[in-house]
């Protein structure tokens, strides 16, 4: 009898201590995964607040010059800790004599794109697509060229191509019929990546603005340009919009072409003029959603070689007008990127604490200074 109650006893209070046990672990677990909650958005919150920097380049590495100094870039890119990304806005050959044959393509990824140890975004350029159709680059079908872009560094077999040796953990999205098209966020920060190259972005060109080089009044294709231009402006208004469901706190839209942003009466009055109509969709999808955004917005181009930081946009009624006419955009800033010729880089440096958000620290490859 005495052992039984004792059994019993010794059961109950096991019982009683094994529940105590239970409701403290719970408790302790609870506490636990909410403290980590907590710290994790306290983390969260406290990356949005680091300095970092992406590294912008672009018109590179073009003919045997080029792919000599190139790597003088890539290699102290690499060498920086503190650069998270490069963006590169596009051209990577001639437009006067690089040929568009299509072991180029594959090529140019060996040996250019899978260089970099960060990971690397590309806005494509004109050169690689658009001028194929030239008789110095082979004369081949731009639209085929294209086509020859996407499967080499954007997707092939459905899957998505990462560019560089890492991948960002940020995820990534794509246009379906553009795959060359991307959106992804950084540290509160969006980056919008369109195609629009220069040399009138494919468009049709009654008067071509340059006659070297085997342009003709034939060049450009106007269905292809009609319907990749209202994909870009989509493509922007969509990247604006998750922006702001992110709550970011800037924006870096990345292109290739240089849009003529002096150029607003010029180009009503000449609707044919390279960097005119072909562009002024897009530049005014970037006006309407930087007035909208408020928000610090960089827009990173090349198309010309030389490095240039500015404040191009000016509007009056929601319009775009001419520079030193109606009201300067004040969160609107454009970089333009060294290129082929002056073989060189630019850090951006974003600090969300500062107001201003962007910086840009200029540098200068040793090994390629004086070698124009």
């Amino acid at each position: 009898m005495c052992d039984g109650h004792y059994s019993v006893v010794t059961s109950i209070k096991s019982q009683n201590l094994n529940a105590k046990r239970l409701t403290a672990t719970v408790l302790i677990a609870t506490l636990a995964i909410g403290y980590g909650i907590y710290f994790s958005i306290q983390a969260s919150a406290a990356s949005l607040n680091v300095k970092f920097s992406v590294a912008l380049i672009g018109d590179m590495p073009y003919d045997a010059k080029g792919a000599f100094e190139t790597p003088n870039v890539i290699a102290e890119i690499n060498a920086d800790s503190k650069i998270k990304f490069t963006l590169f806005d596009g051209d990577t050959m001639s437009g006067k004599g690089d040929k568009c044959a299509d072991a180029a393509y594959p090529a140019l990824k060996t040996s250019f794109f899978d260089k970099f140890q960060a990971p690397l975004f590309y806005s494509v350029g004109d050169n690689e697509w658009v001028d194929c159709d030239r008789a110095v680059k082979d004369a081949f079908d731009p639209n085929s060229r294209l086509a020859l872009v996407r499967s080499n560094f954007f997707q092939k077999g459905g899957n998505y191509i990462s560019l560089g040796q890492s991948t960002l953990l940020s995820p990534i999205l794509h246009d379906p019929k553009y795959p060359e098209m991307q959106i992804f966020e950084y540290r509160g920060i969006t980056v919008i990546i369109p195609n629009v190259p220069g040399s009138a972005n494919n468009s049709s060109v009654t008067t071509p603005a340059f006659k070297t080089y085997n342009d003709t009044s034939a060049d450009g294709d106007a269905v292809e340009f009609v319907a990749r231009d209202a994909a870009n402006v989509a493509w922007i208004n969509k990247g604006f919009n998750y922006a702001t469901e992110k709550n970011s706190v800037g924006i870096i839209v990345v292109l290739q072409a240089n849009m003529d942003w002096e150029g607003y009466a010029r180009d009503a009055a000449v609707p044919n003029n390279e960097n005119s109509a072909a562009y002024a969709a897009t530049k005014q999808a970037l006006l309407t959603n930087t007035l909208k955004f408020k928000r610090p917005v960089l827009l990173q181009n090349g198309d010309e070689h030389w490095y240039q930081v500015d404040m191009p946009m000016n509007e009056t009624g929601g319009k775009l007008i001419e520079k030193d006419k109606g009201t300067l955009v004040e969160n609107f800033t454009r970089v333009q990127t060294f290129g082929s010729g002056f073989n060189h880089w630019v850090e951006l440096v974003i600090d969300p604490r500062d107001p201003n958000l962007w910086n840009f620290k200029v540098h200068l490859v040793a090994a390629n200074i004086g070698k124009h």
